[in-house]
């Protein structure tokens, strides 16, 4: 990607400033990514939607070139907060949501609180189970990272000390090599600023969560989690949906499939073909056009 393909854009929403960039007009499309990246996920993805709605990629509030949250508040509330006053600034409603990973309980939670906003939703590598269901799904990988990340020590050395897990995670969860320069647009954010390094250890994440998916306290992470699956069995009655995932995935995997086509009522699901978590770096053309044709046919 050419460092000048989109014009960085800044907008203050509750005392920090927003990054986000976007092309096309319409309704809007509205992409949130996952952790440890940015918007630079959906690069190769807005130019190829933005004839069909006004596209926007946003960095999630501590995220790419976003302000961290003052005060060490990372939490889900706090997160959600900013989205929404993001949301809220941009004025935008008839939105498909486009999530993955922290993007989709973010914008999830979003959905089901504003149904009357949101008029499709497109989830690639995201949580839609009960957060019990959707630990023990999970692969032994997966739960043993979970499981190191609770060990604070362990943690904070990793994450915030050495700057470690942004570009492991990266590295374990796409499957074709990136470039220095793609590394980079993730890599560079955590390398100048410590407290970025933070909100993966503090906010919503594998470090947050609580062990085995299991409700500690009201609002916490499986809390919320909870509450958003509850929510989109509901939503899913008026508003349509659209799985893309590939095999074997890392967080979306053939029980979470299972539980889709169980509980989901209008429903779409699309194979990719091979991949881990990141879809977007190995199959950008195909979600782009898949978006494409089922919000022209949906």
């Amino acid at each position: 990607m050419e460092k000048n393909l989109f014009v960085q854009k800044r907008v203050p929403i509750n005392g920090i400033e927003m990054n986000y960039y976007e092309q096309g007009k319409g309704e809007p499309i509205l992409y949130l990514h996952g952790i440890p990246v940015n918007s630079f996920l959906w690069r190769n993805i807005v130019p190829a939607t933005s004839a069909t709605g006004r596209s926007v990629a946003v960095d999630l509030a501590g995220y790419g070139l976003s302000d961290v949250p003052p005060g060490g508040d990372y939490s889900i509330q706090k997160q959600y907060d900013y989205l929404k006053g993001f949301i809220d600034h941009l004025g935008l409603k008839n939105i498909t949501l486009v999530v993955n990973d922290l993007g989709s309980l973010l914008g999830l939670k979003f959905a089901v609180e504003n149904r009357d906003r949101i008029k499709r939703i497109v989830f690639i590598e995201a949580v839609f189970m009960p957060a019990q269901q959707w630990y023990r799904q999970l692969s032994f990988q997966q739960k043993m990272m979970f499981l190191l990340f609770r060990n604070k020590k362990i943690a904070y050395h990793w994450i915030v000390k050495r700057n470690k897990i942004p570009e492991m995670m990266i590295g374990q969860m796409v499957v074709r090599k990136l470039s220095d320069e793609e590394k980079d647009y993730y890599l560079n954010p955590y390398k100048t600023d410590m407290e970025k390094r933070k909100v993966i250890l503090e906010g919503p994440g594998p470090a947050t969560f609580p062990p085995g998916g299991k409700k500690r306290s009201k609002g916490d992470f499986a809390d919320e989690i909870n509450k958003v699956a509850k929510g989109l069995i509901k939503l899913n009655r008026k508003v349509p949906f659209l799985i893309l995932y590939a095999r074997p995935g890392i967080i979306t995997r053939r029980k979470a499939l299972k539980y889709a086509r169980k509980n989901f009522e209008k429903l779409t699901m699309i194979n990719l073909g091979h991949g881990k978590h990141f879809l977007q770096e190995d199959h950008p053309g195909a979600i782009a056009r898949h978006i494409k044709n089922w919000i022209e046919e949906n």
